[in-house]
């Protein structure tokens, strides 16, 4: 399975987010970088398609880091 998740750097001013493929959920996904620029406003840096294997590895390499996994639960009015 492909790693889904979000998780924000130590100095909380970016987040990575793993998404599964739709069209190939076991194999491939995508991995976005945003910069968050407001308590409440993020910017998408970039977007890429990555394997399965690729992800695992960056995304283990983020926890070693130090990046934390990240939930955020905005409210809908």
């Amino acid at each position: 399975m492909f790693p889904e998740g979000t998780l924000i750097n130590p100095s909380n001013n970016s987040l990575i987010v793993f998404e599964k493929d739709i069209n190939n959920p076991d194999n491939e996904g995508f991995v976005c970088f945003w910069t968050i620029t407001d308590q409440n406003s993020k910017q998408l840096v970039f977007k890429k398609r990555i394997d399965k294997k690729k992800a695992f590895n960056k995304y283990n390499n983020l926890l070693r880091e130090g990046w934390k996994s990240y939930r955020n639960y905005d409210l809908a009015a």
